[in-house]
């Protein structure tokens, strides 16, 4: 028989998000390869992101979150909610997962604003009007580098961000909680918006560096995390009260400015999420509706936050989080 070191046996014990009891607290966060509905290509169910999925269950993982899905497709323009083959297709496989005992939670995002890279060939349809024109059934780089405010791009200065407009707004709250319903309809245990975290189009909306909007949705705190809240209001009134809706979040932004992020140590002024705001903005956040935060530090400006390389410091956002 395996005994268990003392230090790890609270792993092995049981937790709630809502009402929906994890089994163990093994957790396989999102990660690139594991898409249950497709990433940058046509949505469908995914059969070998399932597979693989499947594979972590059975080996006692409690909860899984295949990678991110975009409620919006930026490569062909697609709605996520709008495929009901893959929620009819996915709904059969769930019950070979749920013998495992885990839950599943799917991760949506809303994408990535500012943040979305751009490569040379982007550049080149973005800056020529025709290409601009003809490229726009497949890439739609106005549409998919909107940000909160007029903004620069985080990778390119030849494709800056516009600003979104309020209809654009409504059209992702109400793609998130379409999606959501859909996929409590197949079977899964709850979702994760993703995210007021590392600088993403959710969290450019909170961050005042990059929110300059006069409107509902900028200046006071309330505004800036608006339409987060607005997102998990509209899912849980689509899937009701119990169906569990998490949020990635990012406890400090670590960032001194575009395209400028800090170091371990360094003393700067926070021109995104401070401790004070976050603290903060976690109350209203948890007020809106969402049952747990699953937490790191940083932005794209900051991105070795989220990603720590070799070099930074062990464990770098923990004590934030803690």
């Amino acid at each position: 028989m395996t005994t268990i070191n003392k230090e790890y046996e609270p792993l092995f014990t049981p937790w709630k998000i809502g009402n929906v009891e994890i089994k163990n607290r093994f957790v396989m966060t999102s990660m690139g390869g594991t898409n249950l509905l497709g990433w940058m290509e046509n949505n469908h169910f995914d059969k070998a992101g399932a597979e693989f999925i499947l594979q972590v269950a059975q080996n006692n993982c409690g909860l899984i979150l295949p990678g991110c899905q975009p409620v919006y497709n930026p490569m062909f323009g697609q709605w996520l909610y709008k495929n009901d083959r893959m929620y009819e297709d996915l709904k059969k496989w769930m019950p070979e997962f749920h013998k495992t005992g885990a839950k599943l939670f799917v991760q949506l995002t809303a994408g990535f604003g500012r943040s979305f890279t751009i490569s040379e060939m982007m550049e080149t349809l973005y800056t020529s009007k025709i290409l601009r024109v003809l490229a726009k059934p497949f890439m739609d780089l106005d549409k998919i580098t909107a940000s909160a405010s007029a903004s620069p791009n985080r990778w390119s200065d030849k494709v800056p961000s516009r600003e979104m407009t309020r209809e654009e707004i409504q059209e992702f709250i109400d793609a998130f909680a379409k999606s959501a319903e859909k996929l409590k309809y197949a079977g899964v245990d709850g979702v994760e918006v993703h995210a007021v975290h590392e600088g993403y189009l959710l969290d450019q909306f909170t961050l005042k560096y990059v929110n300059k909007r006069n409107d509902e949705y900028g200046g006071s705190l309330e505004n800036r995390y608006r339409f987060a809240a607005e997102i998990v209001k509209a899912i849980k009134k689509r899937c009701g009260e119990d169906f569990p809706v998490s949020l990635r979040y990012s406890v400090v932004s670590k960032t001194k400015g575009f395209r400028q992020g800090a170091l371990p140590g360094e003393d700067y002024v926070e021109a995104g999420r401070d401790m004070e705001e976050s603290i903060e903005a976690v109350r209203f956040l948890e007020e809106a509706g969402y049952d747990m935060l699953n937490c790191d530090n940083g932005t794209y400006d900051a991105w070795y936050w989220a990603h720590p390389p070799i070099y930074m410091p062990e464990n770098c956002n923990l004590a934030d989080v803690e």
